[in-house]
């Protein structure tokens, strides 16, 4: 329901109750100078009435008594009927009347008291229920030569509030619907003209301004309240494109700035890129150089120790074979020679031997997540420039462990480069570090986890990624090592390794160490 409609009906209801009310009052004192006219009337045609009875020599016969009601019905809309009393003693009785039986046939006695003071007498009765109305008796006295010898009673009805209300009723209601048509017409071409259009410039501009089209205006025609609200409108889209552009503006510049940002540090980004992957390389080669090296200076020196006693060894082979005829202390001799030399080059294999073998481990107290954090501070610009993404979750205080730093490091960098090399195309490597209760009368473990998410391994390989030489690297890039110093490392501290892999899910190594005891 419109706004309009809701204002009709609700002014329509205050005006059919205020046009209720007023004719109600106004009927009512209607009602009341209609029935003092009508008394008054009355008083006056029954005094003149009986004036003219008085004034004849003989009682008048019912013709002219009914000549006389006839005169006043066609005056009196409510009449009733006309009653001449004969005065009897110290009684009245009805000697004539026109009167219908609505009248009471006895004169009340104190109306007949009041006659014979020579005085018109009045008195009304109640509601008469076949009328709805009162009825109204006017007694005049019948005076001849100064002495009262009858009365003259008119008797009229007395229209009251209901009898005026239903003669008015048609009119009013016919008022009352006129009062609310045009109402409803005033509402309709005041709240169009004064209300709907300017809330319709005002909803199409707030849809424009929803869609983005901030420099509208709305027409400000007056100066009400609605004038007043398209004035504050105005003003707030006026603020609010301003500071729209304003933002549009700092918008343009932070991107501007970010976009410059941006390229500096990618450039920035690009060379630190460059220079890590030329950095990387050149370990790689350094290391592959070294090991090349040390395996050469190693077979060298391994050549020029065996090829001395080797060559003596023949030598005297030869002789031997040379002189089969000589006597047998010369071939103990030469086979005491043999023996010699071949004693000598189990020497020195075993010389070389013990020279390769790792040494003995400096033990200490150790912080694991601070030997974690060093390492994997160092290898951060590697796995930035292969994309992979390291999270850790190192437990605080956790138990120290007895160990060596160096050797630590090196099985932690060992197995971050596995992880980075199974990682081609980047990914994530989290590190972990928990402390483990002993359980079922087993000891307790501190426990380093290294998750990759990279190619994972296959059953077959898995079983052999812990023997010497087995690497599954291209040529050049593996040595088939780096897993066994891992574990000969855990082995010296006590500790080992276990892994879990699938193909295409990623692999996690596991170290258990054990904790120093409290007392240590």
């Amino acid at each position: 329901m419109k706004l309009h409609l809701k204002s009709t009906l609700l002014v329509s209801a205050i005006t059919l109750a205020v046009m209720i009310a007023l004719l109600l009052v106004i009927t009512a004192r209607l009602v009341d100078a209609i029935r003092a006219d009508e008394k008054m009337l009355a008083e006056i045609e029954a005094a003149r009435l009986a004036e003219q009875i008085g004034d004849l020599s003989s009682a008048p016969d019912s013709e002219e008594l009914e000549h006389a009601a006839a005169l006043v019905r066609g005056t009196r809309q409510n009449f009733v009927g006309v009653r001449v009393w004969e005065r009897t003693g110290n009684g009245y009785r009805i000697s004539l009347s026109t009167a219908d039986n609505k009248a009471p046939a006895e004169m009340p006695k104190d109306i007949a008291e009041s006659l014979q003071l020579n005085r018109v007498s009045r008195v009304e009765s109640g509601r008469v229920i076949e009328t709805n109305d009162s009825l109204y008796r006017v007694f005049a006295p019948i005076s001849r030569r100064k002495s009262v010898i009858g009365a003259v009673e008119i008797s009229d009805h007395l229209d009251n509030l209901p009898v005026v209300l239903r003669r008015t009723a048609g009119t009013a209601i016919w008022l009352a619907l006129l009062a609310v048509g045009l109402i409803a017409l005033a509402t309709f071409i005041l709240f169009r003209d004064m209300v709907y259009r300017p809330l319709e410039h005002l909803l199409a501009v707030i849809e424009q301004a929803g869609s983005g089209q901030l420099d509208l205006q709305v027409p400000e025609r007056r100066a009400d309240e609605l004038g007043l609200l398209a004035k504050a409108f105005n003003r707030m889209l006026r603020q609010l494109h301003e500071m729209t552009s304003e933002r549009e503006r700092q918008r343009e510049t932070l991107r501007e700035r970010v976009h410059e940002a941006t390229e500096q540090l990618e450039m920035r980004n690009a060379e630190l890129g460059a220079a890590n992957l030329e950095l990387w390389r050149t370990t790689r080669r350094l290391t592959q150089l070294e090991r090349l090296a040390a395996a050469g200076q190693t077979a060298a020196q391994f050549a020029h120790e065996v090829g001395t006693p080797l060559n003596l060894i023949s030598c005297h082979a030869q002789l031997m074979q040379s002189v089969m005829d000589t006597p047998p202390d010369a071939v103990r001799e030469r086979a005491g020679i043999i023996i010699e030399q071949t004693d000598r080059i189990e020497r020195i294999v075993r010389r070389m031997l013990d020279r390769t073998r790792a040494e003995t481990p400096e033990i200490q107290s150790l912080d694991l997540n601070g030997v974690i954090s060093k390492i994997t501070e160092a290898t951060a610009p590697t796995m930035s420039e292969r994309n992979v993404k390291l999270s850790k979750s190192l437990t605080a205080e956790l138990p120290r462990i007895a160990g060596d730093a160096d050797k630590l490091q090196q099985v932690f960098i060992n197995l971050i480069n596995n992880a980075v090399d199974a990682m081609p195309d980047g990914g994530e490597l989290k590190i972990a570090t928990r402390f483990e209760e002993s359980a079922d009368g087993g000891a307790a473990r501190v426990i380093a986890t290294l998750a990759d998410t990279g190619s994972g391994m296959t059953p077959e390989v898995k079983a052999h990624i812990f023997d010497p030489l087995y690497t599954t690297k291209e040529r050049g890039k593996g040595t088939g090592l780096g897993l066994v110093v891992v574990s000969q490392v855990l082995q010296e501290h006590g500790g080992d390794v276990s892994v879990e892999s699938e193909p295409g899910r990623g692999s996690v190594f596991r170290l258990a160490f054990p904790p120093i005891a409290p007392d240590r």
